[in-house]
C-alpha cells in the first residue's frame, strides 16, 4: 500500500504536497475507494480517496503502528566521497535512525560547502524520506546539521560513542547492552580514512566512548549497518 507523509491534517482534511498529488492521480492513477496510508505527527492513517480532481480522502482509522525503536539514535557521520553517503541515509534509515548529523573531520575527502549545503540537503532529506515511507516508519530522520568535528561536543546523549579501529579493549557488544529502554544514543563513524588518534582523544575528552566493532576492519558504510544493526537487534530483543 502506497504511504505518504502529509504536511498537515485539519479537520480530518488531509493535506498532500503537489507532487504527492501528482503522483497519486497521474503516476499511480489511483481511483475513489482506492486506499493509501498517510502519516501525520508520527501517526499513520488509513484513507480512501473521495474525488481525485480535486483530491480528497476520508480517514478510515488510526492504524496505532509501532515501528520504531524507543530510543532515539543519533549518527554522526564524517562525511564520505562518492555517493556512499545517499546509500547510508537510505539505509540508516531503514534501520531506526531518528537523526543524522554530516560531520567534515581531518580525513574527509568530501566537502560539503556553503555554496552547496542547502541544495545536498534537500536530496538527503528526500532519501530519507522515500526510505522512511519504504520501511513503513511513522517519522523521517531529521538531516539539517553539517558540523565540524570540534563541534561534536555541543551534543549530549546518554550513551555516546566513536567507533575506532584501533580499539583493542572496549567490546561494542559489552557496551550497547548496557542501554536501557528510552535512552538516547550517539554514535561517530568516520569516513574512509577514519579518525586521527588527536580526534579520538577529544571524542574521549567529550565523554564519548571509543568502542572497537570487532576483529575486522570495515568500510564506513559497512560500520554505519553494522553499528545501527546492533542497536536495532538489542532494543528490539528487549
Amino acid at each position: 500500500m502506497q504511504r505518504y507523509f502529509v504536511k498537515d491534517i485539519v479537520n480530518d482534511e488531509v493535506i498532500f504536497e503537489k507532487d504527492q498529488i501528482h503522483h497519486i492521480v497521474n503516476v499511480m492513477r489511483m481511483r475513489v475507494n482506492d486506499q493509501i496510508t498517510v502519516v501525520y505527527n508520527g501517526e499513520a492513517f488509513l484513507v480512501a480517496l473521495e474525488s481525485t480532481n480535486p483530491l480528497k480522502v476520508k480517514i478510515i482509522e488510526n492504524l496505532h503502528e509501532d515501528h520504531e525503536l524507543n530510543n532515539h539514535i543519533t549518527l554522526l557521520y564524517c562525511i564520505p566521497k562518492g555517493e556512499k553517503l545517499d546509500l547510508v541515509i537510505q539505509k540508516a534509515t531503514e534501520l531506526g535512525v531518528s537523526e543524522i548529523i554530516l560531520v567534515q573531520s581531518e580525513r574527509c575527502i568530501a566537502k560539503i560547502t556553503k555554496e552547496n549545503k542547502e541544495k545536498k540537503l534537500l536530496r538527503f532529506n528526500k532519501i530519507a524520506l522515500e526510505a522512511s515511507e519504504q520501511s513503513k516508519r511513522t517519522i523521517v530522520p531529521t538531516i539539517d546539521k553539517v558540523i565540524d568535528f570540534k563541534d561534536i561536543s555541543k551534543f549530549k546523549f546518554d550513551h555516546s560513542f566513536i567507533a575506532y579501529e584501533d580499539e583493542g579493549e572496549i567490546s561494542f557488544k559489552d557496551k550497547i547492552e548496557q542501554i536501557k529502554e528510552g535512552e538516547t544514543i550517539g554514535i561517530i563513524i568516520g569516513s574512509e580514512g577514519g579518525f586521527s588518534r588527536k580526534e579520538v582523544d577529544y571524542a574521549i575528552l567529550n565523554n564519548y566512548q571509543s568502542i572497537s566493532l570487532g576483529k575486522r576492519i570495515l568500510r564506513s558504510e559497512t560500520a554505519v549497518f553494522y553499528s545501527l544493526t546492533s542497536f536495532a537487534l538489542l532494543l528490539e530483543r528487549n
